[in-house]
C-alpha cells in the first residue's frame, strides 16, 4: 500500500509556486507601476511631478513604448488608404521661386498682402472648396497697414481691413490659425488713454463684440462698464477732439460724452486678448477643464482680424519628450483674469464643428462628441492620438492625405480671374475642405511625427481633420488596462516557467525555455500590433513583455528543482479522480484532502426520465454510446456555469457550486444550469429520436443549504465531495417532480436566494414523513424579463388558486385549479384539484396549516 506524502509535497510545492509567484508579483508591481505612472500629456513640460521617484524609470520605459507605438502607426498606415476629403494647399518653394518671377504686384516678396490670402481664400470658395483652414500667422499687422492707424482716409489701404471684410463675405467658411504657448509671456506696453468716449450700449457683452472689434482694430483699448439696461461701450482716446472724432467715425448719433479716464476703468477693459478669447473659445460638456493642459501665452490674429464670420483653432503641436508629434491637443483652458477657464480648440476640432454646423461639444467615456455627427477618442487633458493614413510622409507637402495643390496654381487661378479671362487649372476641389500652409523651407514649418522627419504642419493638421470626419483614430487602453496586462504577463511568464520546466538537464532545456519566452513574447506583440492596427487600440508592449521576460528567466532556475517531483504527484495522485478545477486548488492547499469544511452550497441532482425502458430495448453499445453524449451535454453545461460534477451514478448526474469556487452567486448558477439543461436536451430532441429511437427528457432537483465540501476517502483514494441534508434534499426532489408534473422543482433556499434572477412558482408546502419542520417546494418557471405574457397569467391565476386553497376556499380554488387545467394544462393543478375535492367533502382539522406530509428523504 502507497502512503501519499501529501502535506510534505504540498510544502514543497507551494515554496516553489510561492517563489515563482514572488517573482511575478514583484516584476509584474514594480514594471506595472511604471507602466501605470502614465505622466498626462498636458503635463510633460513640466518638471515637478507627483511621484517624481518614479518620473525617470517611466520616461525610459515610455520612450521604449514610444518606438514600439511608432512601429505598429507605420504599419497601420501602410493598410490604411490616403483620404482625398481634405486637400493641402501649399505655399511651397515652387510657389515662392515662380512668384519672384512674376510681374504681378505684391507677390515678388514674402509675406504676400493679406489681401492677396483672401483672395486666395474666396478663389478656393468659388472652386468648390467647402472650407479654408489658414494655416499661416496673422499675429502683427500686415506691413502694408496705414502707419497711423486711425487718420481719415486711411481704413481704404488699410491690408487687415480689406483682408478680414473679403472673409466677411463668405461668413463660416474660413478658419484662422492661432498658436498658445505654456509659458508666461510678457505683456506688451500700451499707450497712455487719458479720456475714454461714449459709443453706445447694448444688452450684453455678446452682442457687443462687434463694436469692441472696430475700436481694437482702431488700436486703441475698449471698456465695457456696466450701465443701466445693459453694457455701455467706451473707447479710449487721446484727447476730448480726438474722442469726438471716434464718435463721429463709429457712427454715434447723439452727442459725444467724453471723460476722463479712472484708473478704477481698467477693471473693465477689454483688450484684443480678451475679445479673442470670447471669439474662440468652445463649451464642452462632461469635461473638467482644470484636467486640460493650461497655456499661459497665446499668440492670436491681431485685432482687425477678428470678426464673427470666422472661427478660430490653435495650430499648436507639442511634441513628445523624444521629439516626435504623435497627438493632438484637440482642447486647451486658458485662465483669465477672473480665474475663469476658458476651454479653446484647435483647428481640426473647429473645422469638424463647422462641417457639422454645431456649436456642441460633450465628453463621455473616453470621446469627444461632435454634435451628433462626429466623435474621436481623446484623453481627459485634451489630445487625441493621430491615425495615419501612409507608412512614410515621403516628399513633398501632402505628407498622409490624398493631394497638395501648389498655392502657384491657385494664384494663377485668382489672377486670371480677376483680369477676366478663364481659370488656368481645374483643381477637383469641390466639397473638399483645404488646409493652406506654409511648406516652404524658409517656413521651418515641419514636424518629427512616427511616418517621417520632416512633416509638414498642415499635413499633420489635415490628417487630424481626417480623423475627425470619420470619426475614427487611436485610443490608449487605459492605465488599469496596461496595469493589469503587465502583472498578467508576469503572472504568464511565471506559468509557463513552471509549465515547460522540465529541469535544466541539458543545454537543450536552456534553448527550449529561451524559445518558448520569445514565441510568448512575439505571441503578446502579434497581440499587441492586432489590437492597435485592426481595433484602433494603443496597448502597452514593453512593460508587459519585460515583465514577462524577467519573471520568466528568474522562475525557470527556481522552479527547475522540484517541478518533476510535484507533476508526478499531480498527476498521479490527484489528476486521476478530481476536475481539473480541484486540482488546481489543491495545488494551492494540499490540505483540502484533509481538511473539509462547512461552506453553504447549492447541490443540483438530474434524473432522465424513463431511462429503465431504454437500457432496456437499446444495445448494450448504443447505450452507452447514448449515455456518453448525454452526459458529456449536462457536463458540459454544469462547468459552463462553474460548476462542478460532483459523481456519476448510471444515468443521473450530481453536481454542486459554490465549491472549491466561492461565489455568493451559487443558486443562481444552478438554476441557470437547470433552464439550459432542459432547452439544451429540447434542441437535440430530434437527433436523439432518429439516431437512437427515444426522446429524451430530464427532472432535476436543487437545494441550498450548508453542507461538509472537501477531500472525502482514504489514504488510497479520495475525492472532492459534499456531504448533508442539502445533497439527500436534491436527489428527494428530484423524484418528487413525478409526483407534481413538474420538471425543475427547487427548494425554499434556492427561491429565496435566486428571486432576483428568476421567476418561481410555489409548488406545495411539505413535511416528509416522521419530520417535525416543513417546506415549501417551487418550480423553476424561468428567468426574470423572459416570461411571456401567456405564462405570467398562468403564475396569477395559480397564486389566487393556491391563495383560496390554503385560507380554506376550497370550491373557489378548485373552480380556479379547474380553469388553470382547462386554459394552460398545467400538471400541478390536477394535484390540487383532487385534494380541492376531497376537501369539499370533508373538512380538514381546524389546525390545518396546509402542509401535504410526504413518504420523506
Amino acid at each position: 500500500m502507497r502512503s501519499l506524502p501529501i502535506y510534505s509535497t504540498g510544502l514543497r510545492f507551494l515554496q516553489r509556486l510561492g517563489y515563482s509567484l514572488l517573482q511575478a508579483t514583484l516584476f509584474g508591481v514594480i514594471l506595472g507601476l511604471l507602466v501605470y505612472y502614465r505622466v498626462p500629456r498636458a503635463q510633460l513640460s513640466e518638471e515637478a511631478t507627483p511621484l517624481a521617484l518614479l518620473a525617470r524609470p517611466a520616461s525610459w520605459l515610455q520612450a521604449a513604448e514610444n518606438v514600439t507605438y511608432d512601429w505598429r502607426a507605420r504599419s497601420l498606415g501602410a493598410r490604411g488608404s490616403r483620404s482625398d476629403r481634405v486637400v493641402v494647399v501649399a505655399l511651397d518653394d515652387e510657389t515662392l521661386a515662380e512668384a519672384r518671377q512674376d510681374q504681378h504686384a505684391g507677390i515678388a516678396s514674402y509675406p504676400w498682402p493679406r489681401e492677396i490670402l483672401g483672395g486666395l481664400t474666396q478663389r478656393l470658395l468659388d472652386e468648390g472648396a467647402e472650407l479654408v483652414l489658414l494655416d499661416l500667422p496673422l499675429t502683427e499687422r500686415s506691413p502694408r497697414a496705414p502707419f497711423s492707424p486711425g487718420a481719415p482716409g486711411q481704413e481704404e489701404r488699410d491690408d487687415d481691413r480689406v483682408f478680414r471684410s473679403l472673409l466677411d463675405q463668405v461668413p463660416g467658411k474660413s478658419v484662422l490659425a492661432f498658436s498658445w504657448s505654456a509659458d508666461r509671456g510678457v505683456p506688451p506696453g500700451s499707450r497712455l488713454w487719458p479720456y475714454r468716449v461714449r459709443l453706445g450700449t447694448s444688452p450684453t457683452e455678446a452682442e457687443a463684440r462687434g463694436r469692441v472689434q472696430k475700436i481694437l482694430a482702431d488700436q486703441r483699448p475698449a471698456f465695457l462698464l456696466p450701465g443701466k439696461g445693459g453694457v455701455e461701450v467706451w473707447a479710449g482716446v487721446a484727447s476730448e477732439q480726438e474722442g469726438q472724432r471716434v464718435a463721429l467715425e463709429q457712427g454715434v448719433r447723439e452727442p459725444p460724452r467724453v471723460q476722463e479716464r479712472r484708473i478704477s476703468d481698467d477693471v473693465y477693459r477689454v483688450g484684443p486678448l480678451e475679445l479673442f478669447i470670447s471669439l474662440a473659445e468652445v463649451k464642452v460638456e462632461g469635461l473638467d477643464a482644470s484636467q486640460l493642459g493650461e497655456v499661459r501665452q497665446v499668440e492670436h490674429p491681431v485685432a482687425p482680424l477678428l470678426g464673427t464670420a470666422s472661427l478660430y483653432g490653435a495650430i499648436t503641436l507639442p511634441a513628445d519628450p523624444d521629439g516626435v508629434v504623435r497627438a493632438v491637443p484637440h482642447l486647451v483652458s486658458y485662465r483669465g483674469r477672473d480665474g475663469t477657464r476658458r476651454v479653446l480648440p484647435s483647428m481640426p476640432l473647429v473645422a469638424a464643428m463647422l462641417q457639422a454646423n454645431t456649436r456642441e461639444l460633450r465628453y463621455a467615456d473616453g470621446r469627444l462628441y461632435v454634435g451628433d455627427r462626429f466623435s474621436l477618442p481623446m484623453d481627459e487633458s485634451g489630445y487625441s492620438l493621430i491615425r495615419w493614413d501612409a507608412a512614410e510622409v515621403g516628399r513633398g507637402s501632402r505628407g498622409s492625405v490624398a493631394r497638395a495643390i501648389p498655392a502657384w496654381n491657385v494664384l494663377l487661378n485668382f489672377f486670371a480671374v480677376r483680369e477676366g479671362v478663364p481659370p488656368r487649372a481645374a483643381h477637383d476641389i469641390d466639397g473638399r475642405l483645404i488646409v493652406f500652409s506654409n511648406t516652404s523651407r524658409r517656413a521651418m514649418n515641419f514636424l518629427h511625427t512616427p511616418i517621417g522627419e520632416r512633416t509638414p504642419t498642415g499635413a499633420v493638421l489635415a490628417q487630424s481633420l481626417v480623423n475627425l470626419l470619420q470619426s475614427e483614430s487611436l485610443s490608449r487602453a487605459t492605465r488599469r488596462w496596461d496595469l493589469g496586462l503587465t502583472l498578467g504577463m508576469a503572472l504568464l511568464g511565471a506559468f509557463v516557467a513552471l509549465t515547460v520546466n522540465r529541469g535544466l538537464r541539458s543545454s537543450g532545456d536552456a534553448f527550449l525555455y529561451l524559445f518558448v519566452m520569445a514565441a510568448v513574447g512575439v505571441g503578446y506583440a502579434v497581440g499587441a500590433w492586432y489590437v492597435f492596427v485592426h481595433r484602433l487600440l494603443w496597448v502597452a508592449m514593453v512593460g508587459p513583455l519585460l515583465a514577462m521576460g524577467l519573471t520568466f528567466l528568474f522562475t525557470i532556475v527556481q522552479a527547475s528543482r522540484s517541478e518533476q517531483q510535484l507533476r508526478h504527484f499531480i498527476t498521479d495522485v490527484l489528476g486521476r479522480y478530481v476536475s481539473p478545477e480541484v486540482a488546481r486548488l489543491v495545488t494551492r492547499d494540499l490540505r483540502q484532502l484533509t481538511r473539509p469544511e462547512l461552506r453553504e452550497v447549492t447541490v443540483f441532482f438530474c434524473d432522465l426520465d424513463g431511462f429503465s425502458r431504454l437500457s432496456g430495448e437499446l444495445p448494450p453499445e448504443r447505450l452507452v454510446q447514448f449515455l456518453n453524449e448525454y452526459l458529456t451535454e449536462v457536463t458540459d453545461v454544469v462547468r459552463a456555469t462553474r460548476g462542478q460534477v460532483d459523481k456519476y451514478m448510471g444515468d443521473a448526474v450530481m453536481a454542486f457550486w459554490g465549491a472549491p469556487v466561492r461565489t455568493e452567486r451559487h443558486a443562481h448558477h444552478a438554476c441557470e444550469a437547470a433552464l439550459v439543461v432542459r432547452s439544451t436536451l429540447l434542441a437535440r430532441q430530434e437527433y436523439w429520436t432518429k439516431t437512437y429511437g427515444h426522446s429524451v427528457q430530464c427532472r432535476i432537483g436543487i437545494d441550498s443549504g450548508e453542507v461538509l465540501v472537501g477531500g472525502m476517502g482514504s489514504t488510497l483514494e479520495s475525492k472532492y465531495s459534499v456531504l448533508g441534508r442539502s445533497v439527500k434534499f436534491s436527489m428527494y426532489l428530484e423524484g418528487l417532480n413525478r409526483g407534481y408534473g413538474t420538471f425543475v422543482l427547487v427548494g425554499d433556499g434556492v427561491a429565496r436566494l435566486a428571486q432576483d434572477g428568476y421567476v418561481f412558482r410555489e409548488v406545495d408546502r411539505v413535511r416528509p414523513k416522521g419530520r417535525t419542520e416543513s417546506t415549501r417546494l417551487h418550480e423553476l418557471v424561468g428567468r426574470k424579463g423572459e416570461v411571456q405574457a401567456a405564462a405570467q397569467a398562468h403564475l396569477s391565476l395559480h397564486e389566487q388558486a393556491l391563495t383560496a386553497y390554503h385560507e380554506r376556499r376550497f370550491d373557489e380554488a378548485l373552480a380556479l385549479f379547474t380553469r388553470s387545467v382547462e386554459e394552460f394544462q398545467d400538471p400541478v393543478a390536477r394535484v390540487y384539484i383532487e385534494r380541492c375535492r376531497v376537501f369539499t367533502q370533508k373538512r380538514p382539522a381546524e389546525d390545518w396549516d396546509g402542509v401535504f406530509v410526504l413518504e420523506g428523504p
